[in-house]
């Protein structure tokens, strides 16, 4: 929980300020810096902890704002003795805007900093421990700021995502110099932002549903009266006008068909029918629902769902947009595991010149794993080498009861991964040197072979992959995460012409004609291809459309308990804040 120390818990840490300039602290002091000044800073910088400030303790900040202040004659950033900077009014506008990049100016004190500013104009004298503690008050909330919105606050990997922000490091005292000298925080902080076009489309999201707040909540649409389960095109439904008001709040629903309505059954019930049936449609697909335009238990609780949480949902995609690692142009594979979703990039563009729908690991126990690979090679109608744990707790127990079960599905016991390996007899105890893990099982390449007939294989600790698959039923479910933590495509065969685009003898016909073939084949990319696999419950596509994910792996509710527990927060490698 957030709590502000004020002016009063800072009297009891100045009085050991006092303390020092009375004791003979003047004498290390720099010429033409005010005793009480210096000493503030020497005081708050030794300590780490600045006792005006929502969050206190900043114990990576202050190495970097020591060498800061070092370099300043009167012991000041933001001033020259008494006259401040020119750009502290830009610099406090920042941190009050902070909201517009998805954080909480709160966090960074833009009301204790705007009062005190104003006490500074009002002609009241200041003493120069205040001076003090308000610029360095300013330089924390301009350093918070600016490393937030390059790298985010929260360090992925303590969420085991498997990103590091490492190369992303700012030079905050230089950044620091900056601002103060001309180059003002809000001029900055573009140039610090993730330059992805998916970022600029989420920030635009968030001034959109903050507006929509803004204009009140709409009215909640009513549950379904006791008894009823759902409501279909045509029926006679009492809550049609908070439906409509609704869906018009949210842009699904245009004024000109809400006036429009479905029309009234013999008794004035509003029917539920016409131009609001397909505004349903169109607000299930944008939150990974079925598009059937029946009203039942998850479109009721999609839809009354607060704009509050809507606008959080935004901010906590912003922060994970900010833990992307600083990339080249180059084109690369985006795999959204909360949309169930896959887009190749083309940097020439900034379009996305492929798109399709996969299949992730299942919520519980199968998660797929968060992380960036490079592609390195596909493999054209590959074996599957079916995973030990799967192996030893499905394949064999199955295997046991039904002496048929390995042959019908195309399994086969083998001593190796090599292509060429014998395949071995499925006696007892060959079965039991499966669990044993000195055999292995695979299964032949083909049709029916869970893998489909293409992998795509980026190598990672996880041993997880992109690979088609024989059960393309799955893609037409709103929810996929059905798998083992593997990435299933919907078209295998599209992402293989795309890899391979700049190979020319791979046309379309010889990629086909590999996946049909006898063997597998294993073609080596000329240059690696960079995956990011990657968790948020927000997508703003190119045309502006925003779309909703559930919160299948929980991702959401633990970044923000971590962002709740506020500066400094904590890094894998036992820092605090960046």
């Amino acid at each position: 929980m957030k709590q502000s120390f004020g002016r009063a818990a800072a009297v009891a840490s100045l009085s050991t300020v006092a303390l020092l300039c009375g004791a003979g602290a003047q004498e290390a002091l720099p010429t033409g810096a005010d005793p009480g000044v210096a000493a503030t800073v020497e005081h708050v910088l030794a300590s780490a902890y600045h006792p005006r400030l929502v969050w206190p303790e900043i114990p990576h900040l202050a190495p970097t704002l020591k060498a800061a202040y070092e370099r300043e004659p009167d012991r000041l950033l933001w001033f020259r003795g008494e006259e401040p900077s020119p750009m502290v009014t830009r610099a406090l506008g920042a941190v009050g805007a902070a909201g517009e990049h998805g954080l909480d100016p709160a966090d960074y004190d833009a009301e204790w900093l705007t009062e005190e500013w104003a006490l500074l104009h009002s002609g009241t004298e200041i003493s120069g421990p205040d001076r003090a503690l308000f610029d360095l008050g300013l330089s924390v909330a301009v350093g918070r700021l600016l490393a937030a919105v390059h790298m985010g606050r929260v360090d992925p990997a303590t969420l085991h995502w498997g990103y590091d922000l490492a190369p992303k490091r700012l030079d905050l005292e230089a950044r620091l110099r900056d601002v103060r000298d001309g180059k003002a925080v809000d001029l900055a902080l573009p140039e610090l932002e993730p330059p992805f076009a998916h970022y600029a489309r989420a920030r635009r999201a968030l001034a959109l549903y903050k507006e929509r707040a803004a204009a009140g909540e709409p009215e909640a649409v009513p549950p379904l009266p006791e008894g009823r389960k759902k409501v279909e095109d045509g029926d006679p439904w009492a809550g049609v006008t908070a439906l409509g008001a609704r869906l018009e709040a949210l842009g699904d629903l245009s004024a000109e068909d809400a006036a429009t309505g479905g029309g009234s059954a013999a008794d004035g019930t509003p029917l539920y029918a016409g131009p609001v049936v397909e505004a349903v449609k169109r607000f299930q697909l944008r939150h990974g629902l079925e598009t059937d335009g029946v009203i039942g238990k998850g479109t009721l609780a999609a839809l009354d769902v607060p704009l509050a949480d809507r606008i959080r949902q935004i901010e906590l995609a912003l922060e994970r947009e900010r833990w992307l690692p600083a990339m080249t142009r180059r084109p690369m594979v985006f795999v959204n595991v909360a949309l169930f979703r896959l887009w190749a990039t083309d940097p020439a563009t900034d379009d996305e010149p492929l798109r399709m729908n996969v299949v992730v690991g299942k919520s519980l126990h199968h998660r797929t794993p968060i992380f960036i690979e490079e592609m390195k090679y596909v493999v054209f109608r590959p074996y599957w080498n079916v995973p030990y744990s799967i192996a030893a707790r499905e394949t064999v127990p199955r295997a046991r009861k039904d002496p048929a079960y390995l042959a019908e599905h195309d399994f086969e016991i083998v001593a190796s991964g090599a292509e060429n390996a014998a395949a071995l007899p499925p006696t007892a105890e060959n079965l039991d040197a499966i669990v044993a893990g000195t055999l292995h099982v695979r299964q032949k390449p083909g049709p029916t072979n869970a893998l489909g007939l293409a992998k795509f294989i980026f190598p990672n600790a996880d041993n997880v992959y992109m690979h088609g698959t024989p059960a393309q039923q799955l893609f037409s479910r709103a929810r996929r995460d059905f798998s083992h933590g593997c990435i299933r495509l919907e078209n295998p065969a599209g992402l293989a012409q795309w890899v391979l685009r700049d190979r020319p003898e791979w046309t379309p016909e010889k990629i086909e004609a590999a996946m049909q073939g006898e063997r597998p084949i294993r073609v080596g990319l000329d240059e690696p291809l960079r995956v990011v696999l990657f968790y948020v419950t927000v997508h703003v596509d190119s045309e502006g459309v925003v779309y909703f994910a559930d919160d299948i792996y929980g991702d959401d509710d633990k970044l923000d308990a971590a962002l709740q527990g506020g500066y400094p927060y904590p890094r894998k490698d036992g820092g605090g804040e960046s």
